[in-house]
């Protein structure tokens, strides 16, 4: 057990180090770097339940790529599934005017769909899911952005989700039967929250305890000795990939009904995060609590470390390209059975 949890003690440290050394040589001071970060992040309570609200979309979509890449699906359209949750939940809940319950549902089934159709190109058509998953990315993009179109003209169409005032792309504000209660008043944090840790040890409990997750895992490790040994790898795959979709898609439902209260039309980015969120996590639903508490500190942490420090918040992408670079160690650090 040592010997496994010590690389992803090590990783962290490593891409710190790697960091602070980028920024001395680009004649700024890491340590002053490193405490704005800290007090960015965990400084305040605010700044604190500003980390954890970042947190919940990267459980989420950290969850969805590591069940997709555990059964052999190297899903990268975790962005797209989360884009087209959130869709499909503000039009239920900022048009249909239905309760979160449906809300959240309603995107996951979405999400779910999405991630569906890639995994169809694959098993029918032989279509690889890492050029399919990313084209569906872009797809959702620009889905969103017609619903939210605004006219230039009288003449042209205006996006069906678009706010009744027209004046941004965005749609209206959740109605509050369709919103998740705060945990915290006047913050972004919110009950979602619970169900992204549910969520957690729920697909623990699918992947390592479970008879499904077992079929899943074998699909995904070694297909050729699955099929011989009876198991259909190819409905193994797409249910699979179905259910990392609806991962992907509640933790856009949530973000629209718990954080954020109304889609807009900047793609959070969150999707792509999660690749790197479950590579560190080394490819465990549990792993993945920490990865995304620490990405979602960083995130948190970026623009204060700007603000009070006067460096530029892209080098907190420095940490993450460090972080998925030694993530990508892990199975040569990781010692053989």
């Amino acid at each position: 057990m040592r010997s496994r949890i010590l690389p992803l003690i090590l990783l962290p440290i490593i891409a710190l180090v790697v960091c602070a050394l980028v920024v001395r040589l680009a004649g700024q001071d890491p340590i002053l770097a490193g405490q704005a970060i800290l007090r960015g992040a965990i400084g305040t309570p605010r700044n604190a339940t500003e980390s954890l609200a970042k947190t919940i979309p990267l459980i989420m979509t950290g969850l969805s790529v590591a069940l997709a890449f555990r059964a052999g699906f190297f899903n990268i359209g975790a962005e797209g599934q989360f884009l087209m949750g959130a869709l499909a939940a503000a039009g239920l809940g900022a048009k249909a005017h239905l309760p979160w319950p449906f809300v959240l549902i309603g995107g996951a089934i979405a999400g779910g769909a999405w991630a569906g159709l890639a995994g169809w190109m694959k098993l029918r058509r032989g279509a690889p899911e890492i050029i399919t998953t990313i084209m569906l990315n872009y797809v959702a993009i620009r889905i969103v952005e017609f619903s939210l179109q605004i006219p230039a003209a009288p003449n042209e169409p205006r996006g069906w989700l678009l706010e009744s005032a027209g004046a941004q792309p965005q749609s209206d504000v959740m109605p509050p039967a369709a919103q998740l209660s705060p945990i915290v008043r006047d913050s972004n944090l919110h009950a979602g929250l619970f169900l992204a840790l549910a969520c957690a040890f729920g697909c623990w409990w699918f992947l390592f305890r479970s008879e499904r997750g077992f079929l899943a895992r074998a699909a995904g490790t070694n297909p050729i000795a699955a099929r011989a040994a009876g198991i259909n790898t190819d409905a193994q795959i797409q249910w699979t990939t179905m259910l990392c979709g609806a991962l992907a898609g509640l933790g856009g439902a949530m973000e629209i009904a718990g954080a954020t209260r109304q889609l807009g039309l900047t793609p959070p980015g969150y999707g792509f995060t999660a690749i790197a969120v479950a590579l560190l996590g080394d490819l465990n639903p549990l792993g993945v609590l920490p990865a995304a508490l620490l990405f979602g500190m960083l995130g948190a942490g970026g623009g204060a470390m700007e603000r009070s420090a006067g460096i530029p918040s892209v080098t907190v992408s420095i940490i993450v390209g460090v972080l998925v670079c030694s993530a990508a160690l892990l199975p040569r650090l990781r010692p053989k059975d």
